[in-house]
């Protein structure tokens, strides 16, 4: 897990209460980060088995971003709902 994550946590899942998704399966997605910001991936153990040849992308599930005041910025995808939501996806 990455240091922004752990950094974050309380607000993600917070976050993740507040619009009822699951923070537990936010937290097992695979994570991409850089200064100032986090992406959740869901990986897809069934595709991709190519490697390199087969270049099946990671989608976005939750882009999180530190503004300039120090808050965090929550984004939502078309694959947010699908990979933490809880209940039914429509």
């Amino acid at each position: 897990m990455c240091k922004l994550f752990d950094e974050w946590s309380d607000e993600i899942e917070r976050y993740c209460i507040d619009n009822n998704f699951s923070f537990e399966k936010a937290r097992k997605l695979s994570q991409c980060w850089g200064k100032n910001d986090l992406v959740l991936q869901h990986y897809d153990k069934e595709l991709g088995k190519n490697g390199l040849l087969d270049e099946t992308p990671m989608p976005v599930v939750l882009w999180i971003k530190r503004d300039s005041e120090g808050k965090l910025i929550f984004e939502e995808t078309e694959f947010t709902k699908k990979y933490i939501g809880i209940g039914k996806v429509s």
